[in-house]
């Protein structure tokens, strides 16, 4: 399983998209709630819904001598090696040497090495984050997540009724970036 270690993009929503969103005015606002809360609020939502990386961050997942060249990065919309080390038996790392590429597929992304695959536990360290201008439907998933995490701020609503829209249609919107079951 993939570890994030730190996002290294800017947010995926602004303060002024979320406003827009809720027809609201920017200045009339809680900046601090919709950008500490809110939008983090709804990336990892999306994040977790999909196996896809949708802020840009740097990832770590050690492989186990079993996983091939070819096999896929745990977490979606990875753009980058930044570099393969092997476990060693002792914990230590040794950074390796020998080339590989990334395959990038819509929703995964395959490592291959270009000749062997390299014996025992290794360690890839890669950055990941969702193009949103080539995936629109995921920018309205979000916006439209935003919104009612504005509008609905607690957790708990009382005397009134609240209808969902139904999560097909609004999850249909991350199904380009959704990584498929893998068992």
């Amino acid at each position: 399983m993939a570890r994030r270690i730190e996002y290294t993009g800017e947010p995926v929503l602004t303060l002024a998209q979320v406003a827009s969103q809720t027809r609201d005015d920017p200045e009339d606002m809680q900046p601090e709630l919709v950008e500490q809360i809110i939008i983090p609020g709804v990336t990892a939502q999306a994040e977790e819904r999909t196996g896809a990386a949708i802020r840009e961050a740097i990832y770590q997942e050690d492989w186990p001598e079993s996983y091939v060249s070819g096999s896929p990065l745990d977490i979606g919309q990875a753009t980058e090696v930044q570099k393969i080390e092997r476990v060693l038996a002792n914990g230590s790392l040794e950074e390796l040497a020998q080339a590989w590429y990334l395959q990038r597929g819509q929703r995964e992304s395959y490592l291959h090495f270009t000749g062997t695959r390299p014996a025992g536990v290794l360690r890839i360290t890669y950055k990941a984050g969702a193009n949103l201008d080539a995936y629109p439907g995921v920018r309205a998933w979000l916006l439209m997540h935003a919104g009612t995490a504005y509008a609905l701020r607690e957790t708990m609503v009382v005397g009134t009724i609240v209808a969902r829209i139904p999560e097909s249609y609004t999850d249909s919107l991350l199904g380009e970036i959704m990584l498929p079951p893998r068992f």
